[in-house]
């Protein structure tokens, strides 16, 4: 019996069909997709506030915690009423990259 032999070795590189293809199958951007990403890979800073009274602070962790959240996502929640556009905390959160 002959043998036959098989060459799988696609050089795809290096033909400029191939190329093209590439770039007509490469996905859209997307804005908001590279919104969170650039929050998720940002540089992590601290964030704090000037002394307040107790009752004010008392209050934001008990209300943090009536709504069964942290206090950074309440935090969030009150920039996004006020009317920042932060995407949700899942999608921005650092330890999910």
């Amino acid at each position: 019996m002959a043998k036959v032999s098989v060459n799988l070795d696609d050089d795809l590189d290096a033909d400029d069909s191939s190329k093209k293809l590439k770039a007509m199958a490469a996905p859209l951007p997307s804005v908001s997709r590279a919104k969170s990403f650039a929050l998720k890979d940002a540089p992590r800073v601290q964030f704090s506030f000037t002394n307040v009274p107790e009752p004010i602070k008392e209050a934001f962790a008990f209300e943090a915690k009536r709504r069964g959240l942290t206090k950074k996502e309440l935090l969030y929640e009150c920039l996004r009423a006020g009317g920042i556009d932060i995407p949700t905390s899942a999608e921005i959160d650092g330890r999910r990259r």
